[in-house]
């Protein structure tokens, strides 16, 4: 059965086809990646301006201190992972592991049947994906312009910093 770019093999694995290579992971490697991302993944849609033209980009980001949990997923995966720059002594150390929208997308199609806090935000992610300009955005396609805006619109807002009161 097809997936997009992702086919379900009978040996309960997972194949990637992206355009240059082949990558399988088995399922219950899938599931616990999706696990992993409803708990410590973020989607993002940020918008910018450049020429004075609006353009919207995808991340896909998964946070954590244990760097051997984010290098497991990059052999896995691939994505890049991001280091801070500045700590304070109070903070334990963290990476980011991190994927623009196309190198995201074969990994975002096989999550989606198992997850649970993040699916919606996934489903946007890859209707985002999907919503390229024909022009890749190059002379400012206002429908693909439109089309992501509106998508950004939907997907939720990062929790705000609380603020206890004493």
């Amino acid at each position: 059965m097809e997936i997009g770019n992702a086919l379900l093999a009978g040996s309960g694995s997972v194949l990637f086809v992206s355009e240059n290579s082949y990558v399988g992971v088995p399922s219950h490697e899938v599931a616990y990646t999706a696990g992993f991302f409803d708990g410590e993944g973020c989607v993002s849609i940020a918008r910018y301006l450049k020429r004075g033209r609006p353009y919207h980009t995808l991340a896909i980001i998964f946070t954590n201190t244990d760097f051997r949990a984010l290098g497991w997923l990059q052999e896995r995966w691939g994505g890049n992972i991001f280091k801070p720059t500045q700590l304070d002594g109070r903070r334990r150390p963290y990476g980011h592991l991190r994927f623009s929208a196309g190198p995201a997308r074969p990994l975002l199609q096989a999550m989606l049947p198992y997850l649970i806090i993040k699916k919606s935000q996934v489903e946007i992610a890859l209707e985002f994906i999907e919503s390229r300009s024909v022009n890749r955005g190059r002379q400012g396609d206002p429908v693909a312009t439109r089309k992501r805006a509106a998508l950004a619109a939907r997907m939720p807002r990062p929790r705000a910093s609380l603020k206890f009161i004493k």
